[in-house]
């Protein structure tokens, strides 16, 4: 496993290992994140591999959002 290398948002002015980080690039995801209480840690301006537009990065600590993602997974299979 890496070492920790902490950084400080430019947005939420929050200090976080980067490599304990994770990556969401959808925004419905990152609100549902919210919602269940997952703390922000940062969100970057990105550039789209496919299309190189500029696009949104959200940064959750993974940890912290494991029992989300199985509800964000549970709710997206929901068709009611």
């Amino acid at each position: 496993m890496a070492e920790p290398y902490y950084i400080t948002s430019n947005v939420t002015g929050k200090v976080y290992d980067i490599f304990s980080a994770i990556r969401i690039l959808n925004m419905k995801q990152a609100a549902f994140y919210m919602s269940q209480g997952i703390e922000l840690q940062d969100i970057e301006i990105s550039q789209d591999r496919k299309t190189g537009e500029s696009i949104l990065v959200f940064y959750f600590n993974r940890d912290d959002t494991k029992d989300a993602f199985e509800k964000w997974c549970s709710k997206k299979g929901d068709t009611g």
